[in-house]
């Protein structure tokens, strides 16, 4: 039972102190930080846009038409869902 709480007290400290290293880290709005937002959010939006334009244009139908000028509610629930998966494959890939 001894060994236990110095075991527990051990892992309390160790914890403790790795809070305290992360506290005194610098800050996270940092010019790099910021300016590496903004680099992966506009690079993420452009793929995301070409992404759009490649499926529009080996797509069968017109899918742009289909959803604005038909008002087809399945196509664009379908597109958007596509759209969303390709968003997410995206972020992991921007992320690491």
């Amino acid at each position: 039972m001894k060994k236990l709480s110095l075991l527990f007290l051990s892992a309390t400290a160790l914890v403790a102190q790795s809070a305290d290293a992360v506290r005194t880290k610098a800050p996270l709005l940092d010019l790099d930080h910021i300016l590496a937002v903004l680099v992966y959010s506009v690079l993420g939006i452009v793929i995301m846009v070409l992404t759009f334009v490649i499926i529009d244009w080996i797509s069968p139908r017109d899918l742009w038409g289909e959803i604005a000028d038909k008002q087809n509610r399945a196509t664009a629930i379908l597109f958007a869902g596509l759209l969303i998966g390709i968003s997410i494959i995206i972020a992991a890939a921007l992320v690491g």
